[in-house]
């Protein structure tokens, strides 16, 4: 299974909800900028855990 990549980007609606995001601000190393804006999230959005 292919690790997954970080997201940086702090614009998009869902960041707070999204493990790509929260993976960002833990210092994750390989990341990239996925297409997200204030208004929609990205196709590549990845639910984090609510625990």
């Amino acid at each position: 299974m292919e690790a997954l990549l970080a997201c940086n980007n702090n614009k998009c609606v869902k960041k707070e909800d999204c493990l790509r995001y929260k993976l960002f601000l833990e210092g994750a190393k390989e990341f990239s900028t996925n297409g997200g804006n204030a208004e929609k999230g990205c196709k590549k959005f990845v639910q984090k855990d609510k625990a």
